[in-house]
């Protein structure tokens, strides 16, 4: 019987973050599709942000001690702390519902909030076809899959902020909140893309 080659830790372990990022992009739809009835569920974004912190730090320790890499490991740092920016940016937007004192949700927060979720569900497939990345274009695939994501955030982002500015000069101040919140949700797809493209640059190292 054919041996069967025991996957290398540092794809386990960048997997395990996909998983939180996962979770953390669900919760994250979930808040915002059900705001302000969902505002007791903020707190847990907070745990699932303590779960990527965990796995970054396992994955930087790995590295300090490992001889081997299965490619570099600057790639594997700047790829593993894009992705923990990903949550990191998900935990403080939904904080800054609750210290803004936001009443009213905004369809395109909600549809930020939807896109964020499939970028991560990219990334997901992206990190689970790496160890495979010199023959399997997934990846790239995948890769190239989370920057189009990205666009059409911007283009809601931009959208966004025309209508905000375009409202009643009486609401400034949540206008302004709102103005950080976007901010903040543009930034986190920003960072999905970044991760994205760690992955772009290893392939393309590779070819």
């Amino acid at each position: 019987m054919p041996r069967i080659k025991k996957e290398d830790i540092f794809y386990t372990l960048l997997k395990q973050l996909t998983d939180v990022l996962v979770a953390a992009g669900e919760e994250y739809v979930n808040i915002f599709s059900g705001y302000p009835d969902t505002l007791a569920r903020i707190p847990r974004m907070k745990m699932i942000e303590t779960q990527a912190d965990d796995c970054v730090r396992d994955i930087m320790t790995r590295l300090y001690t490992s001889f081997i890499t299965p490619f570099d490991r600057e790639d594997i740092s700047d790829l593993a702390l894009a992705m923990d920016d990903v949550v990191d940016h998900m935990e403080a937007v939904t904080l800054r519902l609750d210290l803004f004192n936001v009443q009213d949700m905004r369809p395109e927060a909600t549809e930020l909030a939807k896109l964020t979720l499939v970028a991560v569900e990219e990334m997901r497939e992206m990190i689970n076809h790496l160890p495979n990345y010199k023959h399997d274009e997934e990846v790239m695939r995948r890769a190239i899959a989370i920057g189009h994501v990205e666009d059409g955030g911007d283009a809601i982002y931009e959208n966004a902020l025309r209508i905000l500015f375009r409202e009643d000069e009486t609401r400034g101040k949540e206008s302004l909140a709102w103005l950080r919140i976007f901010d903040r949700m543009e930034h986190c797809l920003d960072s999905c893309d970044k991760a994205a493209g760690v992955v772009r640059n290893v392939v393309m190292k590779s070819s």
